[in-house]
């Protein structure tokens, strides 16, 4: 039962009574219930201020709230339903719909949680964009852990492109154009970012870092001009003087012409002397330059291999993130397959769908959370799903061995499963599996029904094979 404030209806926390939002005390039990309106109106508290940040842009200061008044009341549907509705406009799709789901779990009725789940669910592109999103989010942080940073900035534009809300997306290509000292992009990453979340300290500790590193990166650039005389290149112009005639001139170019005849001759003389054997010499230059390449070459062809070790070394690497990345991303599409199940009130399908999935699998708490929830499958509906695959058998042998495979992916070492599928086997006459699942089944508890069953039909076939022979 809820209120009209999307609050739980009280409930005795000895006897577990329902009991009146303004009652103090249990009409069953006299426990006294002062305590919890105290622990609610703190929650409810808690959630007014979040209300607040969030009209105001300040998402992250209304997360952090918030969920200080989901650890006062969980039960709280109106704080969660806001909390993923923040989550939803910070682009955190998965986180968002990880509360909703909650919340419709704590509230089955009147919730509107319904409302923004189906909103979601009808809209095919918008979750397409998502699963890309996703995809290459992770992508792009697994080739910026690897140090590809060209990579991940391709990567990263194309994720803000499908969905430009995302706020972690744009703070981590803004630090990746930081690193580039690419200052004016990162500017723009940040204040798209900050738009979206006027107040987050990640986005406000970047945008002081790229004022800084812009401002030293300018005054490197900008050079004091330096105090000089502006006269002193200037050079003095001296006073003229007429010189007089004289016979001194023409005696310098003679003996000019002398001094120059002479360095001619012995200039000239040991050159003519020797042309032959500079010509060997000439030979013996070429040698040498030859010698000089040669070891050039060399150099250059094992500073090309390695280099070609360090390109085969970051193609690993980007390999190995993309692998890593793509096992992340298919967990989180099996999550999203799980949630729609569960949405559908499919529980067993949804537990199904994540049952190849780890906790360990998933990077946010919200997505465990949700993993835990709709992972978790009850004794009964195991039963369940084994009493389908029983109705199953009388038509299709196969469409049973598929149900009873799938109580064994929720549990694995579900004895009567593993015997049922090894009594279809032999149905279908194929005797050499039949006997590995009963081998199968009588391996879990030896001493158990199911394993003297499954022991006297392998008996059965061992028997017919040595009368076949």
């Amino acid at each position: 039962m809820k209120n009209r404030k999307g609050l739980s209806k009280m409930r005795c926390p000895r006897c577990d009574a329902n009991v009146s939002d303004t009652a103090t005390l249990c009409t069953f039990c006299g426990q006294n219930l002062s305590v919890i309106h105290y622990i609610r109106r703190v929650s409810n508290t808690y959630y007014n201020l979040g209300l607040e940040k969030a009209k105001v842009r300040d998402l992250s200061g209304a997360i952090v709230v918030l969920k200080k008044s989901l650890e006062f009341n969980k039960k709280n549907t109106n704080a969660r339903n806001l909390l993923g509705l923040i989550y939803y406009e910070m682009g955190e799709t998965v986180a968002a719909l990880s509360e909703w789901v909650l919340s419709k779990y704590l509230q089955a009725d009147d919730n509107a949680a319904d409302y923004y789940i189906n909103t979601i669910q009808k809209n095919q592109t918008a979750l397409d964009a998502t699963n890309q999103t996703i995809k290459k989010y992770n992508s792009a942080l697994a080739a910026a852990q690897a140090g590809n940073d060209d990579l991940a900035i391709i990567q990263l534009k194309k994720v803000v492109s499908l969905n430009p809300h995302f706020v972690r997306a744009q703070q981590l290509l803004a630090l990746l154009y930081i690193h580039d000292k690419d200052y004016h992009k990162a500017a723009k990453c940040l204040n798209r970012a900050r738009r979206i979340d006027f107040n987050n300290t990640t986005t406000l500790r970047y945008m002081q870092e790229v004022g800084d590193l812009a401002a030293s990166s300018e005054k490197e650039l900008v050079k004091k001009p330096s105090k000089k005389d502006p006269l002193s290149n200037v050079t003095p112009v001296g006073t003229y003087k007429e010189e007089k005639r004289s016979l001194m001139p023409v005696i310098y170019v003679i003996i000019g012409a002398i001094v120059g005849l002479a360095v001619a001759f012995v200039l000239l003389w040991p050159t003519m002397k020797n042309s032959g054997s500079g010509d060997g010499s000439h030979i013996s230059d070429t040698n040498d330059q030859l010698a000089v390449q040669s070891s050039q070459i060399s150099g250059l062809k094992k500073e090309k291999e390695l280099l070609q070790e360090q390109v085969d070394k970051l193609q690993k690497q980007i390999k190995d993130a993309d692998s890593s990345a793509q096992k992340q991303t298919a967990s989180y599409e099996k999550l999203l397959t799980g949630v729609k199940a569960y949405l559908a009130d499919d529980k067993i399908q949804a537990a199904i769908a994540v049952a190849d999935c780890k906790k360990s699998d998933f990077g946010s708490s919200e997505a465990k959370e949700i993993y835990t929830t709709i992972h978790t499958v009850t004794d009964a509906q195991i039963q369940a799903l084994l009493n389908e695959g029983k109705r199953t058998a009388y038509t299709s042998y196969d469409g049973a061995i598929a149900i009873y495979r799938n109580v064994l992916k929720l549990k694995p070492k579900h004895q009567d499963a593993m015997y049922q599928i090894g009594y279809c086997y032999q149905k279908k006459q194929d005797n050499k599996k039949a006997k590995k699942w009963y081998r199968k089944a009588i391996k879990v508890d030896p001493n158990s029904a199911i394993a003297n069953k499954a022991n006297n039909y392998l008996q059965q076939i061992e028997q017919q094979g040595t009368q076949g022979q």
